[in-house]
């Protein structure tokens, strides 16, 4: 099996620990919106986005399979959605979208290799 190398291992690791701290951080917005009772639903799905984002890039970074792009694409596209519910709509396309191809073509040439 290969190893991740270059650009590639590390725009993983980056996208890997950034989504993490925002785990952090929506999971605190979580709990203002159950102090408040404003926003408890977005902030819990942004919350479970999240998450998800985190296993996607666990799967392609350690497991080297393929699904774990299509969890991050599929991630990305519930964060436009909600970045477009909280009135973000550009915010959230340009962050999600930008990543996601960057995320692509860091690792299309092991493309092939992945399971």
């Amino acid at each position: 099996m290969f190893e991740w190398k270059g650009f590639a291992k590390f725009w993983l690791w980056f996208c890997l620990i950034v989504n993490a701290l925002m785990i952090i951080v929506c999971a605190l917005g979580l709990v203002g919106a159950l102090a408040t009772g404003t926003g408890l639903a977005i902030m819990a799905l942004c919350t479970i986005a999240e998450i998800a984002m985190v296993v996607g890039l666990s799967i392609l970074l350690f497991k080297k399979k393929k699904v774990g792009f299509y969890i991050v694409a599929a991630t990305a596209v519930l964060n436009i959605i909600l970045n477009a519910i909280s009135g973000q709509l550009v915010k959230g396309i340009a962050s999600a979208v930008i990543s996601l191809v960057i995320l692509f073509f860091a690792i299309k040439s092991n493309w092939d290799d992945m399971e």
